[in-house]
């Protein structure tokens, strides 16, 4: 049997603790035996990966306004130089998943900073020290003047990767909000570099 789905609903898990835990180690790792198995998995898995992580630093990039759901003035006014960085601690499976934590801060689409702080899972395909495709998803806490009212939210995305040693492109879809045109529908584009 895999154990992949097992990783996917203990890493759901891992968002419960994830901003208590970017700011401390040991008193939150203590913590983890108090929860519920799986979000104790989680929590566990959380805590590891910001112990024994490798250090990297994202570099934010691009956003790209779909165009059938965006009308073209509208494109014309947004920002798609999602310029940014930001701050991740990376452990890897010996089958080469990838499970991080972090921190992000970028220009959003109307040129205000969007914080983001969480967790990302990624799978890859192929050998290690070639390219290697991925697919996974981040789960996270994001926060911008233009959604509830700047108050925090908690957001799940897909991910897809794109994997050479040290080096991974990330692209994720964000679905249109509301309905309808002029609200969404954006493939943002980033990049991490291990530097450990």
């Amino acid at each position: 049997m895999s154990h992949r789905p097992r990783r996917f609903a203990s890493a759901l898990g891992c968002v419960a603790g994830a901003l208590a835990m970017l700011g401390t180690s040991a008193p939150v790792y203590a913590g983890c035996t108090d929860l519920p198995a799986w979000l104790a998995t989680g929590c566990d898995r959380l805590v590891d990966t910001w112990e024994n992580g490798r250090s990297g630093v994202f570099i934010s990039g691009y956003a790209w306004h779909l165009p059938f759901t965006w009308t073209p003035e509208r494109r014309r006014e947004l920002n798609s130089k999602a310029w940014g960085t930001g701050y991740t601690r990376v452990t890897e499976d010996a089958d080469g998943d990838e499970h991080s934590v972090y921190a992000l801060v970028f220009s959003d689409s109307h040129k205000h900073a969007q914080f983001n702080v969480g967790y990302e899972y990624s799978t890859f395909w192929g050998p290690r020290n070639g390219v290697q495709p991925g697919l996974g998803f981040t789960a996270f806490v994001m926060q911008r003047p233009d959604i509830a009212s700047g108050i925090p939210v908690p957001v799940l995305l897909p991910v897809v990767a794109l994997r050479y040693r040290d080096a991974t492109l990330f692209t994720t879809y964000i679905p249109t909000l509301n309905g309808g045109i002029n609200h969404g529908s954006t493939l943002y584009v980033f990049g991490r570099i291990l530097l450990e």
